[in-house]
């Protein structure tokens, strides 16, 4: 009996040694690719772990043709599925929020399996199976450290679906075959035969993927990131070892209760290391609920021992004590070393600086992915007309500027390194007229300048009439048209519709729904105003991007330029229009007055600026280029863009900590690192639009490493910019 508790220890060591390699680094894969291609990568990912133990089946089914274990029947397929989708959702609930969480959830897997195996008849379902039940749940959550990251709804629900799933496919193993059959699912050949079923099981989701847009794959299976590649492979490998131990030996021990009661020490154990490793702080009631929900389960293994009725004849056994508590001490032992030594064979831990540059350029691919299919058809890129750039902005508003310079980012990167452009209202006379468009080239690719002047805030006629007139314009000269990352914002809701209505009439009086989405793309960059524009606007392609200023990044910030070498503690650039909600308060009476109204900040000092006073902090007589890029424009055109960059970064300098109101103001401190505060304008452009830009990236979660904070007036953004200013993890990188 000693030496089969060897074996039952080594068996179990190794599982949760497997299981912990698997999960690990699939999260290590699932934090390091783009967000914009979850499901791709889920997909890919699944199919590889599932692959594995498919090529097993493939080998020895060549080496035994005859062989009964390996014969698919549709028990097999099911248990396949069972197990196919059951990883599916572990890995969507681990793209989705924390590794640790994930493990968390998945601790109730004993319920489902208890429930399933009183249903079968195989346990009496009783007051002490609650009990422990309850017991473990209790200390599984009291376990969990509180954790600031970032959860999700949908993958709690992915986590507690794949429970269902795994509890299916274990009892299903366990005893779906009779013991007079010769065909076992608890054996190599079963795990083989339900690895292949569930391979097969997966083709319904590749073809949905595709038909639904989630293609991405060619770039998955060509990728040169050597770290990536080595993360799938280990996963997917150890996956593979994990099920073969799970199915073929503790199954073969233990019923499939006892199975998912081993499972949640294994789990506790990976969520203790899962924090050491990430550095998070235990309270004592962490530590006190792990160890009894260790003990507890040990407990429970040893109690759902299912004894012998008079009618089922079970084969779980039971392990000793001093087995079980040792196992579960070397384990946590071996798991730590495999995190420390990955976390130093990694560079370390990821500095704020780190994930800031990480989130740039998230968001930048992000807006290249999105309009991909029409910036690499080959038709556009390679077509003699150069791109037409219509209206680009070139007045004293820098965030109109900066949107500009974005757009020639973004061409330029994706390989249009031509391009023309021509003026409406914007472009200060800079660029030649527009008019209809009859003396533009026919062909090729058009793009209006972004921002947010859709609707009847602004000029409608000039901006957004003129606008959706134009795209028939140019489509007629056999043009494709795309309107750069927009905000949508009406205050005559009968404009709305009627300009909406006028306009579908026109188009479709011209072109087909498939003609006019194939040429016609809208981008905004609010989920609201993607919302609404795809509604009013459904004879277009919408499309939800990221403010094309994005591109931008990073900035390095800098004294170059600068005239004042000592800074205020706080810089305010407020604006001075309709779109301001904090008009009575940009003066510098009344700012002094708030902020020496609260002894957190009194005696602050400050600045107060806009756009238009760049020219108090901006030292014109140094000759030096303008900031290093990541990607510095080729062909500028007539407009100073250095100036520009110069200007704003010396006037930047001039505080500590900004407090801004301007939408760009907050990008370009964003993309200089630079602490700030942001109170948002008269229908909350700013929150929706940095929303949907850190959106597609988790290493954009974090507002403190981002290094910026939002409030509600002036008086609670002085307070939060004051804590900032007293904050060290503000200052260092």
């Amino acid at each position: 009996m000693e030496v089969a508790d060897v074996y039952k220890f080594f068996s179990f060591f190794f599982w949760a040694l497997f299981t912990f390699c698997s999960h690990f680094f699939a999260k290590q894969y699932f934090s390091r690719t783009s967000t914009s291609h979850v499901t791709e990568n889920v997909i890919f990912l699944t199919s590889l772990q599932v692959g594995c133990g498919a090529v097993l089946y493939v080998v020895m089914k060549l080496r035994n043709m005859h062989s009964k274990s390996l014969i698919m029947d549709y028990k097999t397929i099911l248990l396949g599925a069972c197990h196919s989708y059951g990883m599916m959702m572990t890995n969507s609930s681990m793209a989705q929020t924390t590794a640790s969480l994930t493990h968390l959830v998945k601790m109730s897997e004993p319920f489902y399996t208890t429930i399933i195996m009183a249903i079968m008849g195989k346990i009496n379902f009783n007051c002490k199976i609650i009990f422990i039940m309850m017991i473990i749940l209790a200390t599984a959550v009291g376990s969990e450290p509180i954790s600031d990251a970032r959860s999700s709804l949908v993958g709690i629900g992915f986590a507690l679906v794949s429970n269902l799933c795994y509890a299916l496919r274990n009892t299903g193993t366990k005893y779906l075959y009779s013991e007079e059959s010769s065909k076992s699912a608890t054996t190599l050949e079963g795990f083989a035969a339900i690895s292949f079923g569930g391979f097969l099981s997966l083709i319904p989701v590749w073809i949905f993927s595709y038909l639904f847009g989630f293609d991405n794959y060619s770039d998955l299976l060509a990728s040169s990131n050597d770290q990536l590649n080595y993360f799938l492979i280990i996963s997917s490998i150890s996956h593979a070892l994990y099920n073969i131990i799970s199915l073929t030996i503790i199954l073969s021990f233990f019923n499939p209760v006892q199975h998912a009661m081993l499972n949640v020490g294994k789990r506790t154990s990976i969520i203790l290391v899962f924090y050491l490793f990430s550095q998070r702080p235990f309270t004592i009631l962490n530590l006190i609920s792990a160890i009894i929900c260790l003990l507890v389960s040990i407990v429970g293994v040893r109690v759902m021992a299912v004894k012998k009725h008079s009618e089922v004849s079970d084969k779980s056994e039971e392990i000793s004590w001093k087995y079980m508590v040792s196992g579960i001490l070397i384990l946590l032992f071996s798991l730590s070393s495999i995190s420390w030594t990955v976390s130093n064979f990694q560079k370390g831990v990821p500095t704020a600086r780190d994930n800031w540059l990480q989130c740039i350029d998230d968001i930048q691919e992000n807006i290249m992915s999105r309009l991909s299919d029409h910036l690499t058809n080959p038709a556009l890129l390679n077509h003699p007309t150069h791109l037409l750039l219509i209206d680009p902005a070139y007045g004293g508003n820098v965030g109109d500027n900066l949107i500009a310079y974005g757009e020639l980012v973004l061409m330029e990167r994706m390989g249009f390194l031509n391009h023309t452009e021509c003026h409406i209202i914007q472009s200060q006379g800079l660029s030649k007229w527009c008019n209809n468009f009859t003396h533009v080239p026919d062909g090729g690719l058009a793009w209006w300048h972004g921002g947010g002047n859709w609707g009847d805030l602004w000029d409608r006629k000039a901006l957004t009439l003129r606008r959706m007139r134009s795209f028939i314009q140019l489509v007629k000269k056999g043009k494709t048209v795309i309107g750069m990352p927009q905000s949508f914002h009406y205050q005559n809701k009968v404009n709305q519709t009627g300009d909406a209505s006028d306009w579908m009439e026109a188009i479709a009086a011209e072109y087909s729904a498939a003609e006019s989405k194939a040429k016609m793309v809208l981008t905004w960059r609010q989920n609201e105003s993607y919302d609404q524009a795809a509604a009013l606007y459904p004879l277009l392609d919408n499309r939800l991007v990221p403010d094309v200023a994005f591109m931008i990044g990073p900035i390095e910030e800098t004294f170059t330029w600068s005239l004042k070498k000592e800074q205020a503690e706080l810089i305010f650039l407020l604006r001075n229009d309709k779109e301001s909600r904090h008009m009575g308060k940009r003066n510098v009476d009344k700012l002094r007055a708030i902020i020496d109204s609260n002894n957190e900040t009194k005696g602050l000092s400050f600045e107060m600026v806009d756009w238009w006073d760049r020219g108090r902090f901006f030292d014109k007589t140094v000759d030096e280029p303008g900031p290093e890029l990541k990607y510095k424009v080729l062909d500028e055109g007539k407009f100073d863009y250095q100036h520009m960059f110069k200007s704003s970064i010396a006037m930047f300098t001039g505080g500590k900590v900004l407090i801004t109101d301007r939408l760009h103001s907050s990008i370009l401190a964003f993309l200089m690192h630079k602490p700030h505060v942001y109170v948002d304008q008269m229908y909350g452009k700013i929150r929706k639009t940095r929303e949907v830009a850190f959106d597609v990236s988790e290493k954009c979660g974090d507002r403190e490493e981002m290094k910026f904070d939002e409030a509600e007036n002036i008086e609670e953004a002085v307070v939060k910019a004051a804590r900032i200013l007293r904050d060290k993890k503000y200052w260092t990188d």
